[in-house]
C-alpha cells in the first residue's frame, strides 16, 4: 500500500490516514490497524470527518494532565 506516492496525513494506535496521489486528483483513506483493512477512502474531507468520528483520540487521553487542575 505505502509506496512513493503515499503521504501519511494523520496516525494514532487506532489507524492511519494516508493520501493516495498528488494535487488535486489524490484520494485518502484510512487503515484501521484494529482490522487491517481499509475502512473509508474518499475526499479529503469526507476521510476527516470519518476520522474525527472513528478514530480521533479524546484530548483527556492525549494531554497529560488537565490544565484547569495544573
Amino acid at each position: 500500500m505505502l509506496n512513493s506516492i503515499t503521504n501519511i496525513v494523520r496516525s494514532n494506535q487506532n489507524a492511519v490516514m494516508a493520501r493516495v496521489g498528488s494535487g488535486s486528483s489524490a484520494i485518502y483513506t484510512i487503515f484501521d490497524l484494529k482490522t487491517q483493512s481499509n475502512t473509508y477512502t474518499g475526499t479529503l474531507n469526507a476521510t476527516k470527518k470519518a476520522w474525527n468520528k472513528h478514530y480521533a483520540n479524546s484530548r483527556q487521553f492525549v494531554a497529560k494532565g488537565n490544565h484547569r487542575y495544573l
